[in-house]
């Protein structure tokens, strides 16, 4: 492979490395991110940071960049290499794997979710290799498969494996518009089935209908939803109120059959003080009560890992370190918000139980996920300059 070694101190330096990065395709599920892993494993081995490459799945596998301190917490940047798919690519105006550069924007798939964040943290990692600076403990880059799905598999191996100490400060770069959040909302899915009985529609009391218990359970769930957060006092001050969503419904077979099956997809949000308990109760309570109003069966899943709410401790060294960063880059003190997403960093953080887990990056979430992705040039040079810093604030 031709040398991917560039000038890190070049203020456009995160920005090109961007660019590359969206030009290798990562979509999850329809593709893979084994060639981006490869291609910043090269970029990391050629700027001379050492480099773990740890397989999770077949050839998927997280790849870590390393420079070394001396025994200290590590300081550890979390990047996740896969993105969501692009969707109908006749619907771009922009070439979603292109890295097309137009005004102020950046635009392709992953351009803000997050290989803008993942660009400003090698690079911020590359200077303070090549600046020689004694660190007092390491600082580290893993970047991670399979965050886009409900199971985070990559998270999950590095908390497996005991990769990441449970001392460590984790910052992970998704799109915050370059603010600190430092707190997360807790994130879970849930997959319902009413299981009833068929018969003629001229008939409908002979048969069990799914879809009448399905009616009464979404209804349901929302309410409980609304009610869970009118019971706190009030809400939390970066996180809000839960959230509840019924995503997706499919019942029925034909117009003139009573339905046998419906199928439901739940995504609920909550802040502290609730947790997975409290969701997982609630889901099941409310479908009981449709199920047995209506006469049916039903069977709840969780489509998704235990991904409860996470806060940083306001007496992290990590929020200091930071703030006087964004300060020297910025030159305002930075405002701390709450993240309504979830992250690897949250899931590392649960894992290990680490209370020292934040999100910062370039772009906005709003663009996330969307087409014609896109992400603000200037907010990929301020994120490289902004961690190069709090890394030095805080282990240097």
């Amino acid at each position: 492979m031709e040398s991917t070694k560039t000038d890190v101190f070049n203020r456009e330096a995160a920005v090109d490395l961007t660019r590359k990065l969206v030009q290798i395709p990562s979509e999850n599920p329809t593709g893979d991110e084994v060639a981006v892993g490869r291609y910043i494993a090269e970029w990391l081995r050629d700027h001379d940071i050492e480099t773990e490459v740890r397989p999770v799945e077949g050839e998927r596998a997280n790849i870590l960049g390393r420079v070394k301190g001396n025994g200290g917490p590590p300081l550890v940047y979390i990047a996740h290499l896969d993105t969501v798919p692009i969707g109908e690519r006749h619907k771009w105006k922009h070439d979603p794997f292109g890295g097309e550069i137009e005004g102020d924007y950046l635009y392709g798939r992953g351009s803000c979710d997050m290989k803008s964040g993942t660009a400003a943290a090698m690079v911020a990692l590359a200077r303070v290799k090549q600046s020689g600076l004694k660190l007092n403990g390491d600082l580290i880059l893993a970047c991670t498969i399979d965050e886009e799905e409900a199971f985070m598999k990559g998270s999950h191996a590095l908390g497996r494996e005991k990769v990441i100490p449970s001392d460590a400060y984790l910052l992970t770069m998704e799109p915050t518009g370059c603010l600190l959040n430092t707190a997360q909302k807790g994130a879970f899915w849930f997959e319902v089935t009413f299981i009833g009985r068929g018969a003629h529609a001229a008939n409908p009391q002979i048969g069990a209908d799914a879809n009448k218990a399905m009616a009464h359970a979404v209804l349901g769930w929302y309410d409980a939803a609304e009610k869970m957060g009118a019971a706190m006092e009030k809400p939390h001050p970066l996180l809000g109120r839960p959230t509840l969503i019924v995503s997706r419904l499919q019942g029925g077979v034909k117009t003139n059959i009573v339905s046998e099956i419906c199928r439901a997809e739940i995504d609920m949000r909550i802040p502290p003080p609730f947790n997975g308990e409290d969701v997982r109760r609630m889901v099941d309570d409310v479908a009981k009560a449709a199920a047995e109003k209506v006469g049916v069966k039903y069977i709840v899943r969780h489509q998704s890992a235990d991904r409860p709410p996470v806060e940083c401790r306001a007496d992290s060294p990590l929020l200091g370190a930071f703030d006087r960063a964004y300060e020297k880059v910025v030159g305002q003190t930075p405002e701390h918000l709450g993240f309504l997403a979830y992250t690897d960093a949250a899931m590392l953080g649960v894992l290990t139980g680490n209370q020292q887990a934040v999100v910062f990056g370039p772009g906005l979430l709003s663009d996330a996920h969307t087409t014609d992705e896109k992400v603000e040039i200037a907010q990929i040079v301020k994120a490289a300059d902004i961690l190069e810093q709090t890394a030095i604030n805080l282990l240097g």
